[in-house]
C-alpha cells in the first residue's frame, strides 16, 4: 500500500473517500427508501404502487442520463462531477420533506436520479480504474462494499428517525448527511494518479511526460464484440438483481416464512456482499476477471436454486449465504472487465452508456418478474429464467476480450 518513499500510495485514500460516498450516498439515496414507504402511506393517503413509482422513475432517470454524465466526467473530471450529484441529492432530499403533490415528489426522484449517476458508480468505478492496474479488482472491492454496508447501517438508521419524528424530519437530516459529502469529494478526488505526478498502484513518475492513456474511443468500442458482450453481461445482471431482490420479501413470505424470518435472510444477504466483492476483487487480482466472472455467475446460479428450495429453512439460510457472497460481485466485475477490454481513455463514456444497459435490465427485472407471477401464480418461473440469464452472462464475461474494432 506504501508508494516508493515508504507513505501510503494516495490511490488508498481515494479509496477511503469513494468507500465513504457509497455508504452515504447509495446507502441513503437508494437503499433507505422502502423505510418511507409506510408512512407516507399513512401521512398522504397515496397507494404504495403510487409511491414506489418514484424510485423507478429514478432508476430509469439514471440510465438515461449515465451516457451523457460519462462524457461530463471524461470532459471534466470525476471530482466536479461526483461533488454536483452530491449536492443535488442532498439538496433534493431537503426539498421532499416539503413533499404534498405527486407530482413533486416525482420531479425530485427524477433529479435525484440524474445526481446518483453522477455521484457514485460511473465516477467512482472510472476513477479506482485510473489509480489501479494491479491492485485493481481489490480496490474495486474495498469501494463497492460501502453500497452494502450503508444499507446495513442507514436503513435501520432512517427507520429509528422515522419513528422518533416523522418522515419529514428524516428527509432533512438525511439531506444534511449527504451534503457533507461535497466537501469530500472536492477535497479528495482525483480522476488519474497523474494529476499529482503519480503512477497507478504507487510510484513516481519519472519522465517528462507521463504515458498516454491507452483505450478506445466511444465509436471504435462500440464496434467491438467486447463491448457488446460486457452489454449483454451488464443487461442480465440487472434483471437477475432487481429481478429477485424487488420480490425477495414477498417470495419468502409466500412459501411459510415469517417476516422476522424473512427480514433476517435479506440482512444477511446484504452482509454477505460485502464479504463477496472484497474476495471477488482478490481473486480478480490474482486469478484474473474471466475466473472471477466464472466464479461469480456459477455460485449466483446456485444460490437460486437454492432459492427454490427455500421452504426449508436451512436451504433459506445456504441461500442467503450463497447467494449473497456473488450477488454483489457484478459492481466490480463490470468496470474492471470494461477498463481491462475497452481502456481508460474514454472510460467515462463507455462505461455510462453500459450503465445504461444495467439499469434497463434492472427496470426490466423487477417488473418481469411481477408479470410472471401474475400469471403463473409462482416465481419459479422466472427464476428458471434467471438461471439461464446468469448462464449467458458468465459465457458474455468469458467472450470478452480486447480486440480492434470491426
Amino acid at each position: 500500500m506504501n508508494d516508493r518513499g515508504g507513505r501510503i500510495f494516495f490511490g488508498w485514500y481515494i479509496v477511503a473517500a469513494c468507500f465513504v460516498v457509497n455508504f452515504v450516498v447509495f446507502g441513503i439515496s437508494i437503499n433507505t427508501f422502502t423505510v418511507y414507504v409506510k408512512p407516507i402511506e399513512a401521512d398522504l393517503g397515496w397507494s404504495r404502487g403510487k409511491i414506489s413509482l418514484a424510485i423507478t422513475l429514478a432508476a430509469l432517470s439514471m440510465g438515461a442520463a449515465a451516457p451523457f454524465i460519462g462524457l461530463l466526467i471524461d470532459r471534466i473530471g470525476a471530482k466536479l462531477v461526483m461533488a454536483t450529484g452530491a449536492g443535488v441529492i442532498g439538496i433534493g432530499s431537503l426539498m421532499l420533506a416539503k413533499t404534498q403533490s405527486a407530482g413533486y415528489f416525482y420531479t425530485i426522484y427524477v433529479l435525484a436520479g440524474v445526481g446518483q449517476g453522477a455521484a457514485t458508480i460511473i465516477p467512482i468505478s472510472l476513477v479506482i480504474s485510473n489509480w489501479f492496474t494491479v491492485k485493481r479488482g481489490r480496490a474495486l472491492g474495498i469501494v463497492m462494499t460501502g453500497t452494502g454496508l450503508g444499507a446495513m447501517v442507514m436503513v435501520p438508521v432512517t427507520s429509528w428517525i422515522v419513528i422518533t419524528w416523522n418522515w419529514r424530519t428524516s428527509y432533512v437530516i438525511m439531506g444534511f448527511i449527504i451534503l457533507l459529502m461535497v466537501p469530500l469529494n472536492l477535497l479528495m478526488i482525483r480522476t488519474r494518479p497523474s494529476d499529482m505526478g503519480l503512477q497507478p498502484d504507487g510510484g513516481m513518475i519519472s519522465d517528462e511526460k507521463p504515458a498516454e492513456i491507452g483505450g478506445l474511443t466511444l465509436q471504435e468500442a462500440v464496434r467491438t464484440s467486447g463491448f457488446w458482450s460486457i452489454a449483454i453481461l451488464m443487461l442480465s445482471a440487472g434483471m437477475v438483481g432487481l429481478g429477485i431482490g424487488v420480490h425477495l420479501m414477498a417470495y419468502l413470505t409466500d412459501i411459510g416464512h415469517t417476516e422476522a424470518a424473512a427480514a433476517s435472510i435479506i440482512a444477511i444477504i446484504s452482509g454477505l456482499t460485502v464479504v463477496g466483492k472484497i474476495g471477488m476483487g482478490f481473486i480478480a487480482d490474482h486469478w484474473g476477471i474471466r475466473r472471477a466472472v466464472v466464479l461469480t455467475f456459477t455460485v449466483i446460479i446456485a444460490g437460486i436454486l437454492l432459492l427454490m428450495g427455500a421452504k426449508v429453512q436451512t436451504i433459506a439460510w445456504a441461500f442467503a449465504v450463497v447467494y449473497g457472497f456473488a450477488i454483489g460481485a457484478p459492481l466490480l466485475i463490470n468496470p474492471a472487465l470494461t477498463a481491462e477490454c475497452l481502456g481508460l481513455k474514454n472510460f467515462g463514456a463507455i462505461f455510462g452508456i453500459l450503465t445504461l444497459a444495467s439499469t434497463v435490465g434492472a427496470a426490466i427485472g423487477a417488473v418481469l418478474s411481477g408479470v410472471i407471477y401474475d400469471h403463473a401464480k409462482s416465481y419459479l418461473p422466472a427464476f428458471w429464467l434467471f438461471i439461464v440469464l446468469m448462464a449467458i452472462a458468465g459465457i458474455c464475461g468469458v467472450m470478452a476480450r480486447k480486440k480492434a474494432p470491426v
